[in-house]
């Protein structure tokens, strides 16, 4: 469906494996840490970012993940902050297309999706993760302190129309938008499309939160069992979610990363917007890249490896947003 033309990256001659026999195959690529939004989990209203000229350029983002191709890399996944703020977002979907990365994907909160479906779908992207916390008005405005809900919902059916393999993903939090779990697998069955609810994860600004809003996925699948037969779905061995469907055609994705984490399989890396490398979302420390040669970043990449843990933090206090979510 796209018209993108790709250099088909050769076959890796090695691939990246960490000390606990993990291959890293899926990178998060930050390109800015600002967004339109202010969730309450993510945030402060008074958030401040990184000044512009400490983002990478579209050159460096080309080359690292050229180089993190040719080590095995398949998938990369743009992220921020929100993404499409990044005002070089076309030139860097080009470069990347451009690199040949098989699986190119975005993670948008679809405030700016409609204005740029068309070059998602030229360069390739067919994969989108919308964020989507509450399909009230209210509710909405409480959690992300935006006002926008139709403008997101146009956003999606516009995406889901043109073809888009399109995922909802809904941050849960019990006392806030946990009596919403029927009504949001109902709007995404309508739509043909998976929604996936998320554990509210002890990172950053959501730390301040009180830990009567987390909601574990088992209590959301014994409350969606009252109203649904979940029957569970095959998953890839590093896949993030628990899947299944219902008889009705739902599909519903749960991911568990505070009361199940994901760890042991965790074939990710993250790299922030202003160029460190990051093996794990719950490790503040990371490798700058910016200003390396080739060789030098070789070594950081083995560098890396080693730095990603057997198990995850519970808890860490640098902002997701910063780092990539």
């Amino acid at each position: 469906m796209s018209r993108r033309m790709v250099m088909v990256a050769s076959p890796p001659s090695q691939h990246l494996v960490d000390t606990h026999q993990r291959r890293i195959r899926k990178l998060r690529l930050s390109i800015t840490d600002r967004c339109n939004l202010r969730c309450t989990y993510c945030m402060p209203t008074d958030a401040t970012f990184m000044p512009p000229q400490h983002y990478l350029t579209v050159a460096e983002y080309a080359t690292i993940v050229a180089e993190l191709v040719a080590l095995g890399v398949e998938a990369v996944r743009l992220t921020g902050g929100e993404p499409l703020l990044r005002s070089e977002f076309p030139e860097i979907l080009a470069a990347l297309a451009a690199v040949g990365v098989p699986d190119l994907s975005l993670t948008t909160n679809g405030l700016r999706l409609s204005s740029y479906l068309g070059v998602l779908a030229e360069y390739g992207v067919r994969r989108l993760n919308i964020s989507l916390d509450s399909l009230d008005s209210h509710t909405f405005a409480t959690i992300t302190h935006g006002q926008q809900l139709e403008v997101v919902k146009g956003a999606i059916a516009r995406a889901v129309n043109e073809g888009f393999q399109v995922k909802l993903n809904m941050v849960v939090m019990q006392g806030v938008n946990d009596h919403e779990l029927v009504s949001m697998v109902e709007y995404a069955k309508s739509l043909g499309i998976e929604v996936r609810f998320l554990e509210l994860m002890r990172i950053g600004y959501a730390c301040h939160l009180p830990h009567s809003q987390f909601i574990s996925a088992a209590a959301m699948i014994r409350q969606l069992q009252g109203h649904y037969d979940l029957q569970p779905v095959p998953r890839p061995q590093d896949a993030t979610s628990f899947n299944f469907v219902t008889a009705c055609g739902a599909q519903i994705g749960f991911i568990a990363s505070e009361s199940q984490p994901f760890c042991h399989h965790c074939s990710r890396w993250r790299l922030s917007a202003d160029g460190v490398l990051r093996a794990c979302l719950f490790k503040e420390a990371g490798v700058a890249l910016r200003g390396l040669d080739a060789q030098a970043r070789q070594e950081a990449y083995q560098q890396v490896l080693g730095m990603k843990p057997a198990i995850r933090a519970a808890e860490v206090h640098h902002a997701m947003y910063q780092i990539g979510g």
